[in-house]
């Protein structure tokens, strides 16, 4: 995606590519770039990764907006409104009315579509099979009954209210559990019973009556449809386990398997919009706090680079031998990590190697720091370079005293923040001590 981003840039107006190169590079100024040229490189990298980022979302939006023109242009004239099916209940949909200049909004409650006679019929063959079965219970049905029935108020799937009205009393009692005449009968002895059962919603009042034979009752409980899905699993993956896959089996009494859906589509392009947006947020405060990063850094090392000028030149060095040998020891360092201060420090030996005056390279490197101390350093350095050596020498060591100072300061706030960001941490930590104090005394006062 880089090519046609850089194609799309360079279409811009002139104007504007150049007042966003410049917004960025004044953003960038001092943050380890010797060169223009590395600054206007840097700039424009940034900008095509902004880029890339903006094209992204806009062909994230393109594809749903012309998914929404698409549902529109294929919508009916007409305006139409789906009903809830049977069982889902009324619904309340706005209607914009307009004359004219005037504009109303009303409410319009959609009641559930109704049963015409032969679906009614169909449904209530469908819904008087699924409640005998949820009857049954750990029967095997209502003509083997052995244990206590179940007699819910609702079925799953269903938006009816449901009662149970045994015709005798002492077989079955009103929740489903054996009477006392079902519980003594022997062995070989059945009863024969009814239960009438009313379903009713809104105005659906559905009715029918199951006839119950109840036999001698088992002591034991039958294993649910569940239960025995779940052996015949285990039972197949043992037999399995010599195989890479594993397939599950068909499992009877109609239970089905399937797997679990971890995710929607809508979750995922929620989730992938935040990450877009995030992500351009994150560039943006990289490039903001950039530059405060980098002065932060630059008076971390000054008080070095005033100690290692006030080492060298104290030893005889000149200027431009103090600051080449800064250079030479930051370059040999195994494990060198790019700082500016020291970038600042090379590039103003590379000029001292070019030709360009003492004076006017170490003052060229003040100005290019945005930090006092090193504009007062650079403005010390040329009073070292005019008075001459003993003098400079007294100056040189005053600055690496307040340098020292400096460092000192600048190490007691550093602590004062770590002590701030562990405040946190500590309170986790305190919270877990007096769980672990408090918790046997919890204990024993619960009686446990």
């Amino acid at each position: 995606m880089r090519i046609p981003v850089v194609f799309l840039l360079g279409k811009l107006p002139e104007r504007l590519r150049t007042m966003l190169t410049a917004n960025i590079k004044k953003r960038m100024d001092g943050q380890y770039v010797e060169t223009e040229e590395q600054t206007k490189k840097r700039a424009e990298e940034f900008l095509i990764g902004e880029g890339i980022l903006i094209f992204w979302g806009m062909a994230l939006l393109a594809v749903i907006m012309g998914s929404i023109a698409a549902y529109r242009f294929l919508e009916p004239g007409d305006l139409i409104f789906e009903r809830n099916s049977f069982g889902e209940g009324e619904k309340e949909v706005s209607v914009v009315l307009e004359k004219e200049d005037q504009k109303r909004e009303y409410s319009l409650i959609l009641k559930e579509q109704e049963l015409s006679g032969r679906e009614e019929n169909s449904l209530r063959k469908e819904f008087f099979h699924e409640l005998e079965e949820q009857m049954a219970g750990d029967n095997t049905s209502l003509q083997n009954v052995r244990q206590a029935l179940c007699f819910e108020e609702e079925l799953d799937g269903w938006p009816f209210y449901i009662t149970y009205q045994p015709a005798e009393q002492g077989y079955l009692q009103l929740d489903g559990s054996l009477g006392e005449k079902s519980l003594s009968l022997k062995k070989g002895d059945i009863l024969h019973t009814k239960v009438s059962v009313t379903a009713e919603y809104g105005s659906y009042i559905w009715n029918r009556t199951f006839e119950i034979q109840v036999m001698k009752p088992e002591t034991e409980k039958k294993s649910s449809p569940f239960t025995k899905a779940v052996d015949r699993l285990k039972e197949t993956e043992k037999e399995t386990r010599g195989e890479k896959t594993y397939t599950v089996p068909a499992l009877a009494g109609g239970v089905r398997a399937g797997k679990k859906q971890d995710f929607s589509p809508l979750s995922v392009l929620m989730f992938g919009a935040v990450i877009l947006v995030l992500l351009l947020l994150r560039n943006v405060s990289e490039l903001k706090n950039g530059e405060k990063m980098c002065r932060k850094e630059t008076l971390r090392d000054f008080p070095m680079i005033v100690h290692l000028l006030a080492l060298y030149m104290g030893a005889g060095l000149s200027f431009s031998s103090a600051v080449h040998r800064i250079s030479v020891d930051y370059m040999s360092r195994p494990d060198r990590k790019k700082t500016y201060a020291f970038e600042e420090i090379l590039r103003m030996d590379t000029c001292l190697k070019l030709g360009e005056g003492q004076q006017e390279a170490c003052m060229q490197w003040g100005k290019r720091f945005k930090e006092p101390v090193y504009q007062k350093l650079s403005l010390t350095m040329l009073q070292v370079m005019a008075k001459g050596t003993r003098e400079g020498r007294v100056l040189m060591n005053h600055m690496e005293q307040e340098a020292f100072r400096q460092r000192i300061d600048q190490a007691k706030k550093e602590g004062e923040e770590a002590s701030t960001r562990l405040l946190f941490p500590m309170i986790v930590l305190l919270g877990m001590v007096m769980l672990l104090v408090m918790f046997p005394a919890i204990v024993r006062f619960q009686g446990f």
